[in-house]
């Protein structure tokens, strides 16, 4: 009788998972997720609607419902006890978030919202029920679209196993960098052939298929593992097979369109072949005991306590986190007469600024001043698109850091090809804050829109051609960059 009381009372604490109140605050608490979120899931559409190589990200959340409701026997008798161990880590999360949205870094405000998202269904079902649907839950990081910071390696391993099996197969070759040269033409294994969609759908679909085919632990992870290499390893095949075709063929097949069109296929066949080799290593499919049912379900009648109130904790820290994003401004561009032409000699290039400037005086000093807004509606201060000069056209010979003023500078000096030298100073102005590393200006952008001492922030450079003398063109250039007056906010 005791041990019946003892569960009774520890059941009575919880809510049946068919339980309507239940329901309704999941579902309240998912549309405060959704409305704080917004900008982030709009951006994650943006890309799986544009993208060939994250269209994926759309099956991610029906895929997970459904793994959920395949165990729908158990999953409809669960009760549910919410868990407090979740709401430190969704604080985490949130903040996590206002940095990515104010420093403008997309993947990371998309991987806040996946988290997010699992950590309130976390703190609603509780740690038993999470535990127990972790893979599912888990999955859905598969639909933030990140990872084509591979596509350099991928080219690189790609041409690699081209080259490889063409010398393999006596065919003769020359490669430079990403070009590889036959007898009959030239290929360049392109940012399409560097195979990042077989790659990330292969990991996606093998991912699911080692959950759905194994129960031991060792053979999921070999499997994924075997998701993650055989297609790389395929695509350097696929890759040498169209120049191999094309050069037995004199360059009459696999050199247009149709080569994009022998990799799905391959892709396909590759597919096929791992689920086929997986299939032999599958576990024999275990039927759930009745008692194991019953341990997750109970007849007795739910009552509401407090422990079912805990994942409205989580409603105000949603709720404060939507007004701290409202309240950082955003510059509107199209609001704006943006100078047009601020272009200099030495290609330095800033897109998309607030305003921006270049001056060249009668000594041969040139000056560049770009303005951003912190957040801005289009372009950043720190985006790979800015360069501080034209890497194309100069090498640098030399770079070291500076201090004027008790402020960072950074003093670069370039040659052309032909010998033409070129030396500037350079150095970034967020708030009251300077610095010359691109990492802690992006984190100052963030803390200031934050903390709000400052809206806009600035590049600022100064720069002298002709003169060979590294001394001299770095005595002529501190002394200009001193006496120079960088204006603030162009616009007052």
């Amino acid at each position: 009788m005791v041990a019946t009381s003892e569960v009774e009372r520890k059941v009575s604490s919880c809510l049946a998972i068919t339980d309507k109140r239940l329901w309704l605050m999941f579902s309240v608490l998912i549309l405060a997720w959704v409305v704080v979120y917004q900008d982030a899931l709009r951006a994650m559409e943006t890309i799986w609607s544009t993208s060939d190589t994250f269209a994926h990200g759309y099956f991610i959340l029906p895929i997970s419902l459904w793994l959920i409701w395949r165990d729908k026997e158990n999953f409809l008798q669960s009760r549910v006890k919410p868990s407090l161990l979740a709401l430190p880590l969704l604080v985490a999360s949130l903040f996590v978030w206002l940095f990515a949205y104010s420093a403008d870094i997309n993947v990371l405000g998309q991987l806040s919202a996946v988290t997010s998202l699992v950590l309130l269904i976390w703190l609603v079902i509780g740690n038993k029920l999470a535990w127990r649907y972790k893979f599912p839950l888990m999955y859905l990081f598969f639909a933030v679209p990140m990872g084509e910071n591979l596509i350099p390696l991928l080219q690189d391993v790609t041409a690699w196993f081209t080259v490889f099996f063409l010398k393999l197969n006596g065919i003769p070759v020359y490669v430079d960098g990403l070009y590889i040269q036959i007898p009959t033409g030239m290929f360049e294994v392109a940012v399409a052939c560097s195979g990042i969609r077989y790659l990330i759908a292969s990991v996606a679909v093998g991912t699911l298929f080692s959950y759905l085919t194994y129960d031991k632990t060792y053979k999921k992870i070999l499997f994924v593992i075997f998701a993650l290499t055989l297609p790389i390893l395929a695509n350097g095949i696929r890759a040498y097979g169209i120049v191999a075709i094309a050069y037995y063929s004199d360059m009459k097949y696999a050199t247009g369109a149709d080569h994009l069109i022998y990799g799905w296929l391959f892709f396909g066949l590759v597919i096929m072949l791992m689920f086929w080799i997986g299939g032999f290593f599958a576990d024999k499919v275990q039927v759930t005991k009745r008692s194991d049912r019953k341990l997750l379900g109970a007849a007795a009648q739910m009552n509401v306590s407090k422990h079912t109130l805990i994942p409205l904790l989580s409603l105000p820290l949603l709720m404060l986190t939507f007004f701290v994003l409202k309240s950082i401004p955003s510059v509107n561009l199209k609001e704006h007469n943006i100078t047009a032409e601020a272009t200099s000699s030495w290609g330095i290039n800033f897109e998309d600024a607030y305003e921006k400037a270049y001056q060249r005086n009668e000594q041969g000093i040139e000056v560049f001043q770009a303005i951003y807004g912190n957040k801005q509606n289009k372009g950043e201060l720190i985006v790979w698109q800015n360069v501080t000069h034209d890497y194309d056209r100069w090498t640098i010979v030399d770079k070291k850091q500076l201090v004027l003023n008790n402020k960072p500078v950074m003093l670069v000096h370039l040659r052309t090809i032909d010998g033409q030298p070129r030396s500037y100073l350079y150095q970034y102005k967020v708030g009251d804050f300077y610095t010359v590393s691109d990492n802690q200006a992006k984190l100052m952008q963030a803390w200031n829109s934050l903390s709000r001492q400052s809206d806009f922030s600035e590049m600022r450079a100064i720069s002298l051609a002709g003169v060979s003398d590294l001394t001299k063109v770095e005595s002529d250039l501190v002394q200009a960059f001193n006496q120079y007056e960088f204006k603030g906010e162009m616009s007052e």
